[in-house]
């Protein structure tokens, strides 16, 4: 389905909801009238979700390009940064295609729903996932991958010339001692998941590694280790394009499958805690959406393309 065109009246009446929600925490009567603006009319839906890729894909812009990133490296304000993605979702589409094709882009870079397979020099084998982008530095001292977004899936190789291997985040530095192991990025903290081997976990902020072992997982910020849990099965079903859960939340379910799909899967409160589970292809999310109403008492709901609800089934 093709949609028009967004009016840029509404382009930057998202802008301006985005920042206002950034600056400050929003009370509830503010933020009972963004979700009534959100609701009032599907292209109100699709500008706001516009903010919110422009958003998280222009924290891989350096300095330089014409405006600063939201990277708070750059020490700027959470203020001039929003400001300035109003301007660059004024700017019209052509900007982010400018950007993304630009020499300054990033090194290896994945669509929305889109996963990629890079093989490096050294044997090291990526799994990039959805809307994902990597730098890699291959010099005689190091092997860098810099995640810039998304999540990427390491299988480390044998380097010939003993350099170490490690991924780097806004928080700090993974280091894989012989392993299989992912690194996601999540608003500001890193989740890292150890499938073989082991890894050790340094944040920028704090002196001394934390060491997880193959069949756990934890979070990690500028400043500390999260406590290290039980790794969730199936979590690295995404790299051969499989969402696979078990007993998980339909809203938490909605909210993963998002990162699949152009647009929003909206959750109604009333259906968000059924519980679902089994093995879906990432190819089509369509046709995910469409055995989730086969397997719950839902129904799918498209208000467009980019919007779409699960909601109760009528009786």
């Amino acid at each position: 389905m093709n949609e028009a065109p967004l009016q840029q009246s509404v382009v930057r009446e998202a802008a301006r909801w985005f920042i206002r929600l950034h600056e400050a925490g929003p009370d509830a009567a503010q933020r009972q009238r963004f979700e009534q603006w959100r609701s009032e009319h599907p292209d109100h839906e699709r500008a706001w979700q516009l903010a919110q890729r422009v958003s998280q894909q222009w924290k891989g812009v350096p300095e330089g390009v014409g405006v600063r990133t939201l990277d708070r490296a750059d020490r700027l304000s959470r203020r001039a940064g929003l400001k300035a993605l109003m301007l660059l979702m004024t700017a019209g589409p052509v900007a982010l295609v400018v950007w993304r094709q630009g020499a300054w882009s990033a090194d290896q870079r994945t669509l929305v729903g889109e996963q990629r397979q890079i093989d490096l020099p050294d044997g090291t084998r990526l799994n990039l996932n959805t809307d994902s982008a990597i730098d890699i530095t291959f010099d005689a001292h190091q092997r860098l991958i810099r995640l810039r977004s998304g999540e990427v899936l390491v299988t480390t190789g044998r380097d010939s010339l003993n350099r170490p291997l490690r991924v780097q985040t806004g928080q700090g530095n993974v280091y894989p001692i012989g392993t299989r192991f992912s690194v996601r990025l999540e608003d500001d903290d890193s989740l890292v998941c150890v499938y073989g081997g082991a890894v050790d976990i340094c944040p920028n902020g704090r002196a001394g590694a934390t060491r997880v072992s193959a069949g756990n997982q934890a979070r990690f910020d500028s400043q500390a280790v999260m406590p290290v849990q039980t790794l969730v099965p199936g979590s690295d079903g995404w790299s051969m394009g499989v969402l696979r859960v078990e007993r998980m939340p339909l809203s938490a379910f909605a909210r993963e499958l998002n990162r699949y799909r152009p647009g929003w899967v909206r959750c109604d409160p009333q259906v968000a805690d059924l519980l679902i589970s089994g093995a879906f292809q990432l190819s089509d999310t369509d046709l995910v959406l469409s055995a989730v109403a086969r397997a719950l008492p839902v129904s799918v709901v498209y208000r467009t393309r980019y919007w779409v609800t699960l909601q109760p089934r009528s009786v």
